[in-house]
């Protein structure tokens, strides 16, 4: 799994993990849940049951895993809605924070900071935050370092702070990467932005083909991409480097490789093969590859359209936390009834759907959502929503929702205005 035995072997690690667990390792329960949501084609049931019979056995790291999947990491980023489930997620991660495993810590720490799943509560952010850091999670370090820099809810920012908590949060990352592959991504992403360290270039490139020579499959991807927008461009070194990531497995690696034989760069151009590898990193569990294909049969570009399966490929990058693809679900359902759901339920989903993009930063689902409270659509008109929405697009980079706060009637109309019936005053 680490890489010491030559290059990372994710298969034969998930099959000793495997054999380790039906003995009853409880450890390894824990390590091959992770496997599930990180390396293997994403299945989320699985890891929860792998971290529930580890965590049910006394195993704080696999509590704090599983309160984590709940309450930050799930489809939508949430898999409890109930108010007894949030609660029992909530309580599995104080047990496992109060039991010595920091990462629950930080993740109590951001559910209090964001007030989504429980109420805002700045000080105890702030406290678990801290605690975190102080166990060793350098997310928590991170994390309190940022709002520091920033100032926590109003109060005067603290650099000094914050530039020791960037610090030691380097540091725990220098020590993870040498021990978890999966963390050099991160950490050669510190080095480009300066992050408790210098800006370096160099060292970003160095620690991405360090741990892509180790078999980390996402540095792979990660360098790849340097060499593909470097100004000197190595367009077949990056080829090389996606087919390596998506011969290991890797679904960001194929639907890279897809790309390029799409566009035709450093491989012919083929819109067979391109299909080819969409179909394989979706399946692999890359949501953004399961989106451009949905597109492919929403379209009909190179089949034949498929509404039905464009919908489906769309729910399942939804279902991987994409918020491209929950966008995609959303713009589907406006003004249709076409998927089996009647057109209430539907505008309502749409609109939840667009509303979780949107906060995850995608500038077109917060425009959709201006345009869905401006017309009424399953939902009384409020230009004053539309506009926040709008604003918050426009702030995101979204031109045509500048113009529209400006200038809404010379506005780009989404398609599926076209289709929808407002809500009748």
């Amino acid at each position: 799994m680490r890489g010491k035995a030559g290059r990372r072997d994710v298969r034969r690690a998930e099959a000793v993990f495997r054999k380790a667990c039906d003995g009853n390792d409880l450890a390894a329960c824990h390590e091959l849940g992770a496997l599930f949501l990180e390396e293997l084609p994403r299945d989320d049931d699985a890891s929860v049951a792998l971290q529930r019979k580890a965590c049910d056995a006394g195993y704080l790291p696999a509590c704090g895993h599983l309160a984590a999947l709940f309450l930050t990491d799930g489809a939508m980023r949430i898999r409890v809605e109930k108010e007894a489930d949030v609660q029992a997620a909530v309580s599995l991660a104080q047990k496992a924070c109060e039991g010595g495993y920091a990462r629950a810590c930080t993740v109590l720490g951001n559910v209090h900071r964001k007030g989504k799943v429980l109420p805002r509560n700045h000080a105890l952010a702030k406290q678990m935050l801290e605690r975190g850091c102080d166990g060793g999670d350098r997310r928590g370090c991170a994390i309190a370092s940022i709002l520091y820099e920033n100032g926590w809810d109003g109060e005067q920012p603290d650099k000094e702070r914050a530039a020791t908590l960037s610090r030691k949060a380097f540091e725990l990352l220098q020590k993870d990467c040498a021990e978890e592959l999966d963390s050099c991504s991160t950490l050669a992403a510190w080095h480009a932005k300066g992050f408790g360290t210098a800006v370096d270039p160099e060292k970003q490139r160095l620690v991405l083909r360090d741990a892509c020579d180790r078999g980390d499959s996402a540095s792979c991807v990660e360098l790849g991409a340097l060499l593909e927008q470097d100004k000197r461009k190595d367009i077949d070194g990056a080829v090389a480097l996606y087919r390596r990531a998506c011969d290991d497995g890797y679904g960001s690696g194929c639907g890279k490789l897809g790309n390029m034989h799409y566009r035709g760069l450093g491989v012919p151009r083929d819109d067979k093969r391109y299909d080819e590898l969409l179909h394989r990193a979706c399946d692999l569990g890359h949501a953004q590859s399961c989106s451009w294909l949905g597109t492919r049969f929403a379209d009909g570009m190179g089949t034949t359209k498929d509404p039905a399966k464009a919908m489906a490929l769309y729910r399942r990058a939804c279902g991987l936390g994409s918020p491209m693809g929950c966008r995609d679900v959303g713009e589907a359902l406006l003004g249709t009834d076409t998927h089996g759901i009647p057109s209430k339920e539907a505008h309502a989903e749409a609109l939840r759907l667009l509303v979780f993009s949107c906060d995850e930063g995608d500038h077109f689902a917060c425009f959709y959502a201006a345009w869905v409270h401006d017309l009424g659509v399953g939902v009384p008109k409020n230009h004053g929503k539309a506009e926040d929405f709008a604003k918050t697009a426009c702030a995101l980079g979204s031109g045509p929702a500048c113009v529209w706060l400006k200038a809404p009637d010379r506005a780009w109309r989404p398609e599926w205005i076209d289709f929808v019936k407002p809500t009748k005053k």
